[in-house]
């Protein structure tokens, strides 16, 4: 606020206040009204109707896409079934089997379940697979298709090197139905129909006590007697070259000593450890005693020296056998 002087008529003189303004605004002024805004929803049946109508016509459109893709999809299959699965010129043909063991092409179809003819392309490799392996006798499988119309297989099969008999379990050594196979590990595995033949002329291994666990089919053989028997087996395959006799029974007879038998009636005692010293002296006393004329009716080869050797006696008494002996007697019979 000013305060200004100024004269008039008569040169009195008299104060006037002028008010002076700001030029900036000291309020807002709405100049648009208040906007209000109104929703409303008719509902009236024509309109209703209408609504429906719009509604079916994009339901119509989505189930005529629906159709449409559907039935492309359909004829494609039924096109590609056609070409691939019922074309002849897929039909399975030609079976290529590779094995380590002695799985045929006819035994192979007979265990897998494929029809001979069916389309390559209508088989199910893995299932066919996964069938093999549940078979414990099968190590390994690999199956491929080769077109048009063959199939190779590759198979690794467990090799058996011995049989298992456990009477208490009602296995039978060398039974093709109740008898049980082992292989180099001491894998358990059921005599299959293409081992039959091969395996007739295998060694059995001898168990008469087991526990719980200690023998389970598709598993390791937990009887540590009997994997002791197992290794006195295969180390004998290489001892033993050369030589007319060999060990076609072992038999667990307790906890520290083997009982074994050679093909000419000799009864062998055999130590857990040391098997290769041990065949060593074996040998070198069945050479001994064929040369002089004799034979050995048992012996001890777990001493390192003095080995106790007891001759068998043309004219005389017969030593009784023990039950284990006549067990081990009753598989050396054809």
């Amino acid at each position: 606020m000013s305060l200004v002087l100024s004269a008039a008529g008569s040169g009195s003189s008299r104060y006037l206040f002028a008010l002076k303004m700001s030029r900036h605004k000291t309020s807002r002024v709405n100049r648009h009204g208040i906007e209000r805004r109104l929703y409303m929803k008719v509902r009236s049946p024509r309109i209703f109707g209408f609504s429906c109508l719009r509604h079916l016509r994009s339901a119509g459109k989505l189930f005529l896409i629906g159709v449409l893709v559907g039935g492309a999809i359909w004829g494609i299959r039924v096109g590609m079934r056609e070409f691939f699965v019922e074309n002849e010129e897929f039909a399975l043909r030609h079976l290529v089997v590779d094995t380590n063991g002695e799985l045929d092409a006819e035994h192979f179809i007979e265990v897998s379940g494929i029809t001979p003819g069916s389309s390559v392309f209508a088989l199910n490799l893995r299932e066919t697979e996964e069938r093999l392996l549940r078979r414990p006798s099968v190590e390994k499988v690999y199956l491929s298709r080769r077109l048009p119309g063959s199939l190779r297989v590759r198979i690794e099969e467990r090799e058996p090197v011995a049989w298992l008999e456990c009477r208490p379990l009602g296995i039978i050594g060398k039974h093709p139905v109740a008898g049980i196979l082992l292989d180099k590990n001491g894998v358990c595995f059921p005599c299959e129909s293409w081992w039959q033949e091969r395996a007739r002329e295998l060694p059995v291994v001898l168990v008469s006590q087991v526990q719980d666990g200690d023998i389970t089919v598709g598993k390791e053989i937990r009887h540590y007697q009997a994997r002791k028997a197992l290794s006195l087996l295969r180390a004998s395959q290489d001892e033993l070259k050369g030589t007319p006799w060999s060990l076609p029974v072992v038999a667990v007879r307790n906890d520290y000593s083997l009982e074994a038998a050679t093909n000419t009636g000799v009864m062998a005692t055999f130590g857990m450890e040391d098997h290769e010293e041990q065949l060593q002296n074996l040998v070198a006393l069945m050479d001994a005693t064929t040369r002089k004329g004799e034979s050995i009716f048992t012996v001890n080869l777990i001493p390192k020296r003095n080995i106790p050797v007891i001759p068998e006696l043309a004219r005389g008494p017969k030593v009784p056998r023990s039950r284990l002996q006549r067990d081990i007697e009753a598989l050396l019979q054809p």
